[in-house]
């Protein structure tokens, strides 16, 4: 008997048990769905939220999420031109077939096409039809009216520089004679130019299509100097000019060119006040012509050092003193004195 009721005991606990887990299982699961309840609420309330439209754009509503796809849509644009560009210079940079000049056109043409592209596709979003040709064409003359002449004017001109190739990258370009330098890159806007001291100068494209530009480099890389010296009275010309000569021409310069057309000449300028004036005419290909300076001195050089050794006088600046009238007693002293 006492067998069965603490065998009954059992049961009966064993099913209080499980009906209070039961209970407890039941509290927990209805807090678990309060909770998700309760934040499929705050969801919704903030998809309310940034839905909403705020303003409106030609009759659409403009709402936050609105704004921030079409910002996502910019920067997505953005960073695809910028790897669409950096790819093309790196397969262009691989292909012997492919210059730089295409290279450059293709990379920025494409370029401002996708950010085009993108531009039309955020305004579309925002409810801003741009596909009618009057809108176009009134913002445009609109923002002409008000000061994009120039930046239209440089647009323009960096297409024709590019598909003209007057000027290309590498080039080696004088504005003035005092303002010279290498193409480092050609942009849609301005092109810019590093100088010999490691200065770069950005020029609008504009200029190079309305002024006068001298391209060093636009066929080939040969440049004729010239370099004036001058010898004292008395000295035999055709001397000076035979020992020049055979002075460049026994020289160990290596970017000296010497054929039938371009060839080495030493030719005699003029009576000076002081000397007899001659110039050297000579050809140079190469990387020295774009330090005019440093080859110029270099030759200087050989051309002081050749007259020297051939005790040839480089003149100093003379002036001849006429003394039309003098006082007597002046004249007495110096005529003692002597």
């Amino acid at each position: 008997m006492k067998i069965k009721l603490f065998k009954y005991g059992s049961i009966l606990m064993f099913i209080l048990a499980t009906f209070s887990s039961a209970d407890t299982d039941y509290n927990q699961s209805a807090n678990t769905v309060s909770v998700i309840q309760q934040f499929e609420n705050m969801l919704f309330v903030f998809w309310q939220f940034i839905s909403e439209p705020f303003f409106k754009i030609n009759g659409s509503p403009a709402s936050i999420i609105k704004l921030i796809f079409t910002l996502s849509i910019f920067i997505l644009g953005f960073y695809l031109g910028k790897f669409y560009k950096a790819n093309i210079e790196k397969i262009s940079q691989n292909n012997t077939l492919i210059n730089t000049s295409t290279r450059t056109i293709l990379s920025n043409i494409g370029y401002y096409i996708i950010l085009i592209i993108t531009f039309f596709i955020a305004m579309n979003l925002l409810g801003i039809n741009l596909s009618s040709i009057a809108l176009v064409a009134g913002a445009l003359s609109v923002g002409i009216g008000f000061g994009l002449q120039n930046i239209v004017s440089n647009f323009i001109s960096g297409i024709i520089l590019m598909f003209e190739r007057t000027i290309k990258v590498g080039d080696y370009v004088e504005l003035s004679s005092d303002t010279r330098g290498k193409v480092r890159e050609i942009r849609m806007r301005s092109i810019t130019i590093t100088t010999n001291s490691n200065i770069d100068i950005i020029v609008p494209n504009q200029y190079f299509i309305e002024n006068n530009v001298i391209n060093w480099t636009m066929n080939d890389k040969i440049r004729r100097f010239q370099i004036s010296f001058g010898v004292a009275y008395g000295t035999d010309p055709q001397k000076v000019i035979t020992i020049i000569k055979e002075a460049v021409e026994k020289s160990d310069f290596q970017d000296v060119v010497n054929t039938h057309e371009r060839n080495t000449k030493v030719i005699m300028t003029g009576l000076g006040n002081s000397s007899i004036d001659f110039e050297l005419f000579i050809w140079i290909h190469g990387r020295d012509i774009l330090y005019p300076k440093s080859t110029t001195s270099k030759f200087l050089v050989l051309i002081y050092n050749t007259l020297n050794e051939n005790n040839i006088e480089i003149p100093f600046p003379q002036q001849d003193l006429h003394i039309r009238s003098m006082d007597t007693s002046i004249f007495q002293n110096l005529k003692n004195e002597a």
